[in-house]
């Protein structure tokens, strides 16, 4: 049985919010309400949304600001204005920012359900569209950034191979279509490439990182997805490299979301990343076995991993068998073999 659809109203007016969620709720939608921007983005870090119904006039952040905050944290929810006036001007530039739609008080209650599904079917024949015509385009720019990144560092690039590899076999185990299987791909042959605007000093440096060079290590998720994010059609994977290292407990950063706010694909490289990287010999120190590495992974289930994905994971690596951070388990490259042409590609 499908899940009901998750709305957010941020609506600064409580009665006539508690008068929209009272409605969406008897047509059988899960409505969550705020009455400010700020508490409408403690939802949002905290829920997975399939669509937003915000008020453009807000004190503080008004919706407009709201959306452009959203938009930057690739989180790809689509949002519909509440606006008290037919403002043709103000209407072009939301919808010119990507805002999904409009509604103007005082709605129809009754219409109200049709508009947000008319928005969230076009959402998805937007994603589908995107889906069919992506393919040459991620290929030409995941060959160029990754041969970018391969000249500056050669582990990262490795790393993020032996990722792939072990996603492609998390794929498997959770039955991902092709499609998605495509964008999980790759999702963990991206998830590292913001480490490009990373000084080579840090990035190189075998003793303890200083705070304010970890403070500058931490901007590369964000670094990665705005370079990919210039391509629309990277707009999903983009979303994963932002979100890779969020904590399910709503510790991690850049934007502390927690639980299944976090992307689904970010909530399993955050998983394969840390593995990965346990397994891995660094100049600095020789990689952990691949029973600690995964004790390690289960321990902190709940915590900083979706507890769910984590035992999926363990069935997969009990068959994989990995040597310092090489996957060498032969059904990572069956499993490529079976991905759509275009995909295998770019393994």
């Amino acid at each position: 049985m499908e899940k009901p659809k998750t709305v957010l109203i941020i609506e600064e007016d409580i009665r006539y919010g508690e008068m929209l969620q009272d409605a969406l709720g008897e047509f059988g939608y899960n409505a969550y309400l705020a009455y400010s921007a700020t508490g409408g983005m403690d939802i949002v870090r905290q829920k997975k949304l399939d669509i937003i119904i915000s008020d453009i006039n807000m004190p503080s952040v008004n919706g407009i600001q709201l959306a452009e905050k959203l938009m930057k944290m690739y989180l790809d929810i689509p949002i519909i204005l509440i606006t008290n006036t037919h403002d043709l001007n103000l209407i072009r530039h939301a919808l010119k920012l990507g805002i999904i739609d409009y509604l103007i008080k005082p709605i129809n209650l009754q219409e109200l359900p049709l508009v947000v599904d008319k928005n969230l079917e076009r959402k998805r024949l937007e994603s589908q569209r995107v889906q069919e015509n992506k393919a040459e385009i991620l290929l030409k720019a995941l060959k160029a950034l990754m041969r970018a990144l391969d000249a500056k560092d050669a582990y990262t690039c490795g790393h993020s191979q032996r990722v792939a590899a072990l996603a492609m076999l998390m794929a498997r185990e959770l039955k991902l279509s092709p499609e998605e299987q495509y964008t999980l791909q790759l999702a963990a042959l991206m998830h590292d490439i913001g480490k490009i605007g990373i000084p080579d000093s840090i990035l190189n440096k075998t003793a303890s990182l200083q705070d304010y060079e970890f403070d500058i290590a931490k901007d590369h998720p964000v670094v990665g997805s705005q370079i990919l994010g210039e391509i629309e059609e990277l707009s999903e994977v983009a979303s994963a490299v932002r979100h890779h290292h969020e904590r399910y407990d709503g510790s991690g950063y850049p934007d502390g979301l927690r639980g299944e706010a976090i992307p689904f694909f970010a909530r399993i490289l955050s998983i394969i990343d840390t593995f990965e990287a346990l397994v891995s010999n660094r100049v600095y120190r020789k990689g952990t076995d691949k029973a600690h590495a995964l004790e390690e992974i289960q321990r902190n289930a709940g915590v900083q991993f979706d507890p769910e994905l984590v035992k999926v994971f363990a069935n997969v690596i009990k068959n994989v068998a990995v040597d310092n951070g090489n996957t060498t388990d032969e059904r990572a490259f069956e499993f490529a073999v079976d991905l759509p042409g275009r995909a295998k590609e770019a393994i």
